[in-house]
């Protein structure tokens, strides 16, 4: 949240991530495994469109083939990402059209928002989309596609609480992977990066 602006998503100015697409690819592909419905999203009988693979979890730690993927990951992870701990880091293919919905878990605290680290690993075409709106009675019909500079940066924030999203399906030989990294913020560390990001990246912004 940027004084009376609510930043819905923003592009953010982070080290690249190293790695082969299809090196990537090959290794999710072995990993991946259906999500479960239902989990921390405002619709009881939301359908999760995503395929799932984790690189890093609290209850199982790092999957060494990962790091061999990304060799730069855990530098960037550990030495300029705003996490005091980590639960997860994880990366989700959508597979299906991804409903409109609005996220209900455990969110950053509102004046940390956007406060959800991501990154389009895999991006190759606008999919990502916003509807304004306090509830779906009275939501807005336009979308606001996100417009990601992939070439600059593949990392961003974004707001999962505050705006219903969505996503279409990737057409035929297309694809979308993004990773999401769950954990506790630094919050000092969070509004650097948030402030220099929001200025870099502004001709990207989507805000309500």
């Amino acid at each position: 949240m940027v004084g009376p602006m609510t930043v819905l998503y923003t592009p953010l100015d982070l080290p690249s991530l190293d790695f082969d697409r299809e090196e990537f690819i090959k290794w999710h592909e072995t990993k991946r495994h259906r999500n479960r419905d239902n989990i921390n999203y405002d619709k009881k009988d939301f359908i999760a469109p995503w395929l799932v693979s984790f690189a890093y979890h609290v209850d199982y730690g790092w999957c060494n083939r990962f790091m061999k993927v990304i060799p730069n990951f855990q530098d960037i992870l550990y030495n300029h990402l705003p996490y005091t701990d980590i639960t997860y880091v994880n990366f989700l293919e959508q597979k299906i059209p991804c409903q409109l919905h609005q996220d209900v878990g455990s969110r950053p605290d509102h004046e940390d928002e956007p406060g959800a680290y991501k990154a389009f690993i895999v991006y190759d075409e606008p999919l990502m989309y916003f509807q304004k709106g306090k509830t779906k009675d009275v939501i807005s019909e336009e979308k606001l596609y996100i417009h990601h500079p992939n070439n600059l940066t593949k990392w961003f924030a974004i707001n999962n609480y505050d705006a219903y999203h969505a996503a279409d399906l990737p057409a035929v030989g297309q694809r979308k992977i993004i990773m999401t990294i769950l954990g506790k913020l630094d919050k000092k560390k969070h509004k650097e990066i948030l402030d220099r990001s929001l200025e870099k990246y502004k001709d990207y912004l989507i805000t309500s």
